[in-house]
């Protein structure tokens, strides 16, 4: 019997994510920034969509940029590249890694870009997101 709830579990832990992780759906962290999921691929939980940034004291506001990324069980990975053809080209790229449980998402966040002095630099800081 134990051996049955473990296969069970095993099978549907990963599903408990990509389930919460809905199509469409719209989250707001604690700074105000928006992200929309609009695409999800149910059997590997990739996800598309836009973030638009409104964290005070960063640049790029405003202006929706594309977002990709993947929920594994109640693991929620997503990134930004913050370029495009009709926004601002801010040469940099925010990883979040996360958990997600119910209808919040915990991140850490990874923020790279090139500085002045042409060298490779990071930022990182904490979000958390609420499904609106």
């Amino acid at each position: 019997m134990k051996k049955l709830f473990a296969l069970i579990f095993l099978v549907l832990a990963p599903l408990s994510a990509q389930a919460q992780v809905t199509v469409p759906s719209r989250w707001v962290n604690d700074k105000g920034s928006v992200m929309s999921i609009h695409t999800l691929d149910p059997s590997t939980g990739k996800f598309a969509g836009t973030y638009i940034n409104n964290a005070a004291g960063f640049k790029c506001q405003g202006s929706e940029y594309q977002l990709e990324g993947s929920a594994t069980g109640n693991q929620v990975n997503f990134l930004v590249n913050w370029k495009g053809i009709f926004v601002p080209d801010c040469k940099t790229i925010t990883i979040w890694n996360g958990r997600i449980v119910s209808n919040r998402i915990t991140t850490m966040w990874t923020l790279y870009y090139v500085g002045s002095d042409w060298r490779f630099h990071k930022l990182t800081g904490q979000d958390v997101f609420t499904k609106r």
